[in-house]
């Protein structure tokens, strides 16, 4: 690491933008991201996560800012007489240690062998940190060399530099290992505690614990959309996903298929499931269904494409939202109807419409992961834990498993 892209990622940091920082330091954006992105591989911690157009601090970001700006602040505090040197004339964090080794021992040979260096290399690269600061920071002699006035200045604020460096890396190496060992797993929201994909994921997490208890397995939940993002930036090692179709560039592997029910409504209407009575259902209640993001909105736009015309299509009322236990208490308190998983449907425990689509529009749950060298591995013992989950759905109803 380095002066220059420590403060530069900074910067970023705090305007939560890479673009809005390139502006502030009339920087190339390609330069400002190198930097944040090599601050964030230095450390081994991701600090920011894109947000549309800008970007927001991790847990881990915001805990560590202080930090970072502390480092910043005594990075400016080896230039005195201005800022302009900080961010064009970097210098490296190893040549200001080499430069507090040589002021406690008094010795640029002694500490060219205490480093295991040569002392012509020591030389030169004390030689072009002087150059950036403009002046003389050690006085040779044959007795040795000793800090000038400039060079005690510079001694006191790279001392500073690296204890805050030391402690933003000191555990960077076990934070990396960690993060190599760990599979990270995304997965679909779950309806509830008592859905089947919540029933899925919890055994899967504890027989993970038991059969590989040296690799831990990290659970994370959002939208089918940001599902396949993460698998292809990486974020995610693999991901639990419930669309129609998985991407052509990731490898596969079904893991269940559950029928899907429309339900809401009156209770007193009749309970049947053809395609007269879902149209009637469709077209008397207001529908409250998931963004396009997720599998189930996919497969309510097939059902609807399947039994209404466009003209019918066009005069729905709908209202979207990315939260099942928002969707059930629309069916539940406000009439809405919306498509869900007919096994969670039956453990509501109220009375409502139940139309169960046909076996054609069951959801497919799919284990997916990226065609990389070292995926089939963890995709391998993935599907080897799912298997041996003892998570009985039960024959009544009606899901087809592995």
């Amino acid at each position: 690491m380095d002066t220059s892209a420590l403060c530069i990622a900074c910067v970023v940091l705090r305007e939560r933008s890479i673009r809005a920082a390139s502006r502030a330091l009339g920087k190339p954006v390609s330069t400002v991201a190198v930097a944040i992105n090599r601050l964030q591989a230095e450390i081994s911690v991701v600090l920011v996560r894109k947000a549309g157009a800008d970007l927001v601090l991790t847990l881990e970001g915001d805990r560590l800012l202080l930090t970072i700006e502390a480092l910043e602040k005594e990075i400016f505090a080896l230039f005195p007489d201005g800022d302009g040197r900080i961010f064009d004339k970097p210098i490296k964090f190893q040549a200001l240690s080499r430069f507090l080794h040589i002021t406690e021992t008094g010795s640029i040979k002694r500490t060219a062998l205490n480093l295991g260096l040569g002392q012509p290399q020591l030389t030169r690269q004390i030689a072009q940190v002087e150059a950036i600061f403009g002046e003389k920071l050690l006085a040779r002699s044959v007795e040795g060399s000793v800090p000038t006035s400039a060079g005690l200045r510079v001694a006191a604020a790279a001392r500073a530099v690296e204890r805050l460096w030391s402690e933003l890396t000191l555990s960077a190496a076990g934070r990396f290992r960690d993060r190599e060992a760990t599979v990270r797993l995304g997965s679909v929201i779950p309806l509830g505690h008592e859905s089947q994909v919540a029933g899925l994921l919890a055994s899967l997490l504890v027989h993970w614990k038991h059969i590989r208890p040296l690799q831990p397995l990290s659970l994370s939940c959002t939208t089918s959309e940001e599902l396949i993002s993460g698998l292809k930036s990486g974020s995610f090692d693999a991901t639990i996903l419930d669309t129609l179709v998985v991407p052509s560039d990731v490898d596969h592997y079904l893991i269940m298929t559950t029928p899907l029910a429309l339900v809401g409504g009156s209770p007193d209407q009749p309970k049947q499931s053809t395609e007269a009575s879902l149209r009637k259902l469709i077209l008397s209640h207001p529908i409250a269904v998931p963004s396009s993001k997720s599998g189930l909105r996919q497969m309510f736009n097939r059902l609807l494409h399947e039994i209404l015309t466009e003209d019918e299509r066009s005069n729905l009322q709908i209202l979207e939202a990315d939260s099942l236990p928002v969707l059930l208490n629309l069916v539940l308190e406000h009439g809405f109807i919306s498509i869900l998983p007919a096994p969670s449907v039956a453990a509501i425990g109220r009375s409502l419409i139940r139309a169960e689509l046909n076996k054609a529009l069951a959801l497919p749950l799919w284990l997916v992961w990226p065609r990389r060298r070292d995926a089939p591995k963890f995709a391998k013992n993935l599907i080897s834990v799912l298997r041996s989950v003892e998570f009985t759905l039960g024959a009544s109803n009606g899901v087809d498993r592995w």
